[in-house]
């Protein structure tokens, strides 16, 4: 079992994969006929920029909310489906000060140990930092962006050298 994103790559049982991309490519995922046919489960957390935007005819998901920590945690324990998607969510994480940020790296080695006997897919539409967190004990990391972020605007070049008339210094005195 497969769930093909490009030629060279899949989320395939046995392996972590983290991927960071724009929800649509998540959606074209889900929308994948093999989730349909395996058990799949998707976690998020306060709130999903994905599940809106899949059509009414959605793929058979276990859908399941994780409002801290420590139920994604609980979840990811008690999961036994085929397919598990995590959507990451900064604002479940970002709560977390101190010796809790451990919880992070539980979360982690959770997801490697899950990977054991299903596909699992941590999907992120940016790397925050608690997301750079996770990737660790992930077996394959994909970064997917169709363009180039923009970079710096380019700057008029201009004459390095110029009169003093044209410097503004020229005139009679």
């Amino acid at each position: 079992m497969a769930l093909v994103l490009e030629p060279s790559i899949a989320v395939e049982a046995g392996r972590f994969t983290a991927l960071v991309s724009p929800p649509e490519l998540l959606v074209g995922l889900l929308l994948e006929p093999e989730v349909d046919r395996f058990a799949s489960l998707y976690l998020y957390g306060v709130s999903s920029q994905v599940l809106g935007r899949l059509p009414r005819r959605a793929p058979r998901l276990l859908v399941r909310s994780c409002m801290t920590v420590y139920q994604l945690l609980t979840s990811l324990r008690e999961a036994d489906e085929s397919i598990v998607i995590v959507e990451y969510d900064d604002g479940v994480f970002s709560a977390l000060e101190g010796e809790d940020r451990d919880v992070i790296f539980a979360v982690g080695r959770q997801l490697r140990e899950l990977a054991r006997d299903a596909a699992v897919l941590l999907w992120a539409p940016r790397a925050e930092r608690g997301f750079r967190a996770l990737l660790g004990p992930a077996d394959q990391v994909v970064w997917y962006y169709d363009e180039r972020p923009a970079g710096p605007a380019r700057r008029r070049r201009r004459d390095m050298q110029a009169t003093f008339e044209e410097g503004g210094w020229g005139g009679s005195s």
